[in-house]
């Protein structure tokens, strides 16, 4: 949920760059939403579980160490472990960028304006301090090579981040350049007949086609906001809402063609059946479940 509804996952923070929606407000509805999805989710799957949908003997294969860690190895990381800080410590950064992102939006809605508040309430800002914050944090807690590699690791993850966006990003400039958008915009414009609910699910239809395609919930929903940027002016949805039912399509049944899937299945021990009963069929309730909170929530903004 985190993924697709709430600020900073990457997938919240590319759609809601692409459909200009302020991080602000995409983190308040994206949680509004976010929050009662992985309740029913859970409550759901949980019922299914008692009426005998997982087979332990088919759904789980066991797996065995990989290899047996030496003493060095061992004390190494029982050093690690005693150094490390408390876990309310250690969500530090992330909580305090995410108050700060808050702040900003619900001053934007109940109209203070002034530089300090702007200045702090800026997502930007927040996310500068959040990653201030775990740089610092590391620094104290970790050995200076390991701080290093690290910040190397979020390089790198930043960069494929940034790639990503950038491609759906051209992706949607493309569109507006070939005038595919005109063509969109008749299957969506409440002009040519087509209802809000419509529209909403069309915009959760595309985003969970391309990830049932690609494989890739970011790519598929930084790929779908970039085809309905473009048009996104000529409709009467707002573009949050729009930026919701996107990620909520894009969240729909992750399967055999996501690497993440055969991750799941090898890290947690369970078979190829049971991956797609604990994973597929998990993500597509929570897709379908968040589908349903929007679209009522669609009437009322």
């Amino acid at each position: 949920m985190g993924y697709v509804f709430v600020v900073p996952g990457l997938g919240t923070v590319a759609i809601a760059g692409l459909l200009n929606v302020p991080l602000g407000t995409m983190l308040i509805f994206g949680t509004l939403i976010g929050l009662p999805t992985v309740v029913l989710t859970t409550f759901i799957y949980g019922r299914l579980l008692k009426y005998g949908l997982w087979n332990k003997d088919k759904d789980e294969t066991g797996f065995e160490e990989m290899r047996e860690d030496s003493p060095a190895e061992t004390e190494e990381q029982e050093q690690q472990e005693d150094s490390s800080p408390p876990l309310y410590i250690s969500l530090l950064p992330i909580l305090v960028a995410l108050f700060l992102t808050a702040f900003g939006a619900i001053a934007e809605a109940a109209g203070l304006k002034s530089p300090v508040v702007t200045f702090f309430g800026d997502p930007i800002f927040a996310l500068f301090v959040g990653l201030l914050g775990a740089y610092l944090l590391a620094w104290r807690t970790l050995p200076n090579e390991r701080v290093g590699e690290a910040m190397n690791e979020g390089f790198d993850a930043t960069s494929q981040i940034l790639l990503i966006t950038g491609l759906g990003g051209s992706l949607g400039a493309v569109i507006t350049e070939t005038g595919l958008q005109d063509i969109l915009g008749g299957f969506f414009s409440a002009e040519a007949g087509t209802p809000i609910l419509v529209t909403i699910l069309l915009a959760w239809l595309i985003a969970a086609v391309l990830h049932l395609a690609i494989g890739s919930i970011s790519v598929a929903a930084i790929t779908a906001a970039g085809i309905l940027a473009p048009i996104l002016d000529g409709l009467e949805v707002p573009a949050v809402v729009m930026a919701l039912a996107i990620g909520s399509g894009a969240l729909f049944a992750l399967q055999v063609n996501s690497n993440f899937f055969w991750m799941f299945q090898t890290l947690l021990g369970v078979s190829t059946q049971g991956a797609l009963k604990a994973l597929t069929l998990v993500t597509a309730l929570a897709s379908v479940v968040s589908l349903v909170l929007i679209l009522p929530l669609s009437l009322v903004l």
